[in-house]
């Protein structure tokens, strides 16, 4: 603030503010008649009087931070500065603001214009009522540790944290001797506000803690019991690190323990297992039977395995087992003993006709991967492939398996694109009548020459296509492909043998398929009595009805049905009872023993005698030979399919070959 002229005493007069105005060198050059209406209000106010030196004054009586900032003032170092203070004079406290403020004199000299601003008593009595009404537990303390105020919520806690505290006493126990004190140290000593949260074992129970810094020294500090909300804090921490279940850690739980062993360097076997078969269990027994058997699986495990590991439960039925063991012959030891001792009592975990099984996949760090989600994943992979071998198995981890996921990812992206940009296409092979080698009909079969693996088996990207929802799409494919070519032979050559193709279970309860199925039948010009449906054995003709119901539709346009692989599957007979099949087809399996085993020779004389009971055609496919083609002949077995008489074939070489030439 710049005062140009100089100032009037009536000016000054008319504020009740206490005002001085000092020179460049401290001296009191002018102040306000507030002075003498006052008596004392501190040690130095007598001593005021006009041209003595107010810095000296302020410098015998230790108002150092006032004696500062009029310095600074002074040597033009800043151009005000204001602070509120408090002080004692005979037990009470007064509470003050100080101002100060850069005057220009002549010559271009600075001094200074001091001003003290007086809180009202009303203003701290407010303070107090504020103070005794809040939640809060409140005390202040000066520098030296002395409680210059508490409330009486304060007295009660701080009674409980020190039971013979009284601060009144000076004989009473100090604040340094509870465990607020080195937190309020570290507040006085920084004078920066903090909170904190701090434990009193002696009671116990837990405190938050505020404390600010006051100006003139000392603190303010606030506190209350927080042990309710540490208390649900408790609780959701298990909920989000433990399993409600079973107690055990959870998937993030187990996550923080790898990476923090990761971080230190630790090295460990990482086991991944899922419970097979329990998912059947909660379909047919409920949640309570299921619920009861993952709770006996937590202390199986915790129980068989005696080395230091720890046990958590990631998903449903899927558990995982960590443990400082990294040798692959001692880990092998550790699973066997899992699958053996699980095998001795899955009896009596198991419920009637649902058999449990394991299956464990293994990593290990650093010798897979260099973080959790990699060791997840690679365990959860060779869990995979145990499951695929045989119950109860354990695999360890290796990068072939990553390989075939990739090739499985990639064939199966390509089958979610446009079909007529991969390399899929189909042949066809013949089925021939022994006693004039005449073609009785053909087999539409699916290949796949694949620009970067090369020959892809029928079973596994049929099985691709199965699982991951696109074989209704591929079998469409193939029915236009084929119907297309089959509509042309029939106006040219007057084509009109059975057209078999493969429907796998899947889509035998799918009705929509087979309403396309018909339509397709009708845009084509094809007669329903040439398409021929060979479905697996191991269809559920006895229990899904969409199945049935889809089969009778079929039947009602006059689509021809054949049982594919007869023999291997686990149909039941009586399937053939209820059911119209116009051909069973006996599979190679049983073909390849002929001359070699009695017994599967037993067997053909009895698929034969079956079949001529029920009045439907047989077929041995697979056939290779003379001997095996004489061999069944014998039985009265005439209809085949076979290298013997022809691999498969193009559409485009079958039309040549069959139709063309004949």
């Amino acid at each position: 603030m710049d005062i140009a002229v100089p100032l009037k005493n009536t000016i000054l007069n008319a504020s009740e503010d206490l005002i001085i105005v000092l020179d460049d060198t401290g001296n009191i050059i002018n102040m306000n008649s507030a002075w003498e209406k006052i008596e004392t209000v501190n040690e130095f106010v007598p001593l005021i009087v006009k041209n003595s030196n107010f810095t000296d004054l302020l410098e015998s009586t230790q108002n150092y931070e006032q004696l500062d900032s009029i310095q600074q003032i002074l040597r033009g170092d800043t151009d005000e500065f204001q602070k509120k203070f408090t002080i004692s004079i005979e037990q009470k406290q007064y509470y003050y603001l100080f101002r100060t403020y850069k005057l220009t004199l002549s010559s271009n000299r600075v001094g200074a214009i001091i001003i003290y601003s007086a809180y009202k008593q009303e203003v701290v009595s407010e303070m107090k009522n504020i103070l005794e009404s809040m939640t809060d537990a409140f005390f202040s303390v000066d520098k030296s540790w002395n409680i210059t105020y508490i409330n009486e919520y304060g007295k009660t806690l701080l009674s409980q944290v020190l039971p013979s505290f009284n601060y009144k006493s000076s004989e009473s126990p100090s604040l340094l001797e509870t465990e607020f004190f080195p937190f309020l140290q570290q507040v006085m000593l920084e004078q920066e506000t903090r909170q904190q949260e701090i434990f009193i074992p002696s009671i116990p129970t837990w405190f938050e803690v505020k404390a600010y810094p006051i100006a003139e020294g000392g603190l303010s500090v606030f506190f209350h019991h927080i042990a309710e909300r540490k208390n649900i804090e408790k609780d959701l921490r298990n909920l989000a690190y433990f399993d409600f279940l079973t107690h055990l850690p959870n998937r993030r739980m187990t996550y923080d323990l790898l990476q923090r062993k990761i971080k230190n360097g630790e090295p460990f076997s990482f086991f991944y297992i899922d419970l097979d078969g329990f998912k059947l269990i909660n379909d047919m027994y409920g949640h309570t039977r299921g619920d009861a058997i993952l709770v006996e699986m937590a202390n199986f495990f915790n129980q068989t395995i005696k080395v230091d590991k720890v046990v958590s439960r990631v998903g449903g039925d899927e558990f995982v087992i960590f443990t400082d063991e990294v040798d692959k012959k001692k880990l092998s030891i550790i699973a066997n003993k899992l699958v053996q001792d699980f095998q001795e009592i899955s009896e009596s975990k198991s419920v009637p006709s649902i058999p449990l099984s394991l299956s464990i996949g293994i990593s290990r760090y650093p010798q897979d991967a260099s973080n959790t989600d990699l060791l997840f994943r690679y365990a959860n992979v060779a869990m995979y492939t145990s499951k695929k071998r045989s119950i109860n198995n354990f695999s360890f981890f290796e990068y072939s398996m990553i390989e075939e996921i990739e090739r499985k990812v990639h064939i199966e992206n390509e089958l979610h694109g446009n079909l007529k940009d991969t390399a899929i296409h189909f042949v066809v092979q013949p089925q021939f009548d022994s006693t004039n080698n005449e073609v009785i009909g053909v087999e539409v079969l699916t290949r796949w020459i694949h620009p970067k693996y090369g020959y892809i088996t029928p079973p596994e990207f049929i099985g691709i296509a199965d699982n991951s929802g696109r074989i209704e799409e591929l079998t469409k494919y193939l029915i236009c492909e084929v119907f297309s070519k089959v509509s042309k032979w029939i106006q040219d050559y007057g084509f009109n043998k059975p057209v078999a193709i493969n429907i796998t279970p899947k889509l035998l309860g799918n009705r929509k398929f087979f309403n396309d199925l018909i339509h397709f039948i009708q845009f084509y010009n094809i007669p329903p009595q040439m398409v021929d449906i060979e479905i697996t054995e191991n269809a559920n003709l006895d229990t899904d009805q969409n199945i049935l119901s889809n089969i009778a539709f079929c039947r009602k346009y006059g689509i021809r049905l054949s049982l594919d692989d007869f023999g291997t599957g686990y149909s039941k007979l009586a399937d053939l009872v209820d059911f119209p099949i116009d051909k069973l087809k006996i599979d190679k399996y049983f073909v390849d023993k002929i001359g070699k085993e009695t017994n599967a020779e037993l067997i053909l004389h009895t698929f034969m005698n079956l079949a001529k009971g029920l009045k439907c055609d047989v077929l041995a496919e697979g056939v290779e030979t003379k001997e095996q083609v004489d061999y069944l002949n014998s039985l009265g077995l005439t209809y085949f399919q076979g290298y013997y008489f022809s691999k498969p074939v193009s559409l485009e070489e079958f039309e040549q070959t069959y139709l063309i030439n004949n």
